[in-house]
């Protein structure tokens, strides 16, 4: 059974896992590098303003670099099971494989733009998929504490191998945060931010959204799933070259009403996600 919790990392994520977990009655114990996000974390209620000797499951809730970093320079904490949230599995899994804490790789689909700040939600996790990854250093014990706190949490955990996860949070994450991204490079690079914000309207509100995502995040993303995001993004730059290409208006209207369709199908089979 899961008592006691230690959460590295308090700012969006880290901070409102630690608060729904708290009114489940398990004892959470926070870290930031932050003095100012752990204040606000003990002042909000998320973790308790005490020491530990030990604990159930470990959290590791930061910017993938930092995870990494974490891994790779561990401290001598006594737990039972280590589990991470970062938004790449594959070369996280690999240092976890010989880590000295039974650890799953873990990666909640949830979370706004900008996961830095902590503003309270306790429901962020709630009906969330929450993709688990076994490593070579996995047990029975540690992937039965992560489940627990999946469901704690309200989420629905889905075992994935991290390879794959990879391949797939490239296409449906990585991918659009990076067009995002260009679309904002190209337009600063051609006229002011007035005479953009004169004339902007959804689309392009909704097609930069992602850009606003905290640059840490990014880079970790690119740093770590590079392989996954060339592979793709070399697909998608064909795509968008094809497009450019197309013989006549029937075949572009036929494109274009090919992928409406699709686009259509996938908001009547799993719903239509707001924009936060």
């Amino acid at each position: 059974m899961l008592s006691s919790v230690l959460v590295i990392g308090l700012g969006l994520m880290g901070s409102n896992l630690a608060l729904k977990l708290r009114t489940e009655g398990v004892r959470v114990y926070g870290e930031d590098i932050s003095e100012e996000a752990y204040l606000s974390a003990v002042s909000s209620g998320a973790v308790e303003d005490s020491s530990y000797s030990k604990v159930d499951l470990v959290v590791l809730a930061m910017p993938i670099n930092e995870i990494i970093d974490y891994l790779e320079n561990p401290k001598d904490i006594k737990a039972k099971g280590l589990i991470d949230l970062g938004g790449t599995k594959k070369e996280i899994c690999k240092i976890m494989n010989n880590f000295n804490i039974p650890s799953v790789g873990g990666h909640p689909l949830c979370g706004v733009a900008d996961n830095s700040n902590f503003v309270e939600n306790i429901n962020l996790y709630s009906n969330s998929t929450f993709i688990l990854s076994e490593t070579s250093s996995t047990n029975d014990e540690v992937k039965n504490l992560s489940l627990e706190m999946v469901k704690l949490l309200g989420a629905n955990p889905i075992w994935l191998d991290p390879t794959t996860h990879d391949e797939i949070i490239a296409i449906t994450s990585h991918i659009p945060h990076l067009i995002s991204t260009a679309l904002i490079g190209a337009a600063m690079r051609s006229y002011g931010l007035e005479e953009i914000m004169e004339f902007t309207s959804g689309g392009f509100d909704g097609a930069t959204r992602l850009s606003r995502t905290n640059p840490d995040m990014i880079w970790g993303m690119l740093e770590t799933n590079s392989e996954s995001i060339g592979d793709f993004g070399q697909k998608f730059l064909q795509e968008l070259s094809n497009i450019f290409s197309m013989g006549g208006e029937n075949e572009l209207h036929k494109y274009i009403e090919d992928t409406v369709e699709w686009r259509r199908e996938l908001a009547d089979k799993f719903g239509e996600r707001p924009l936060e």
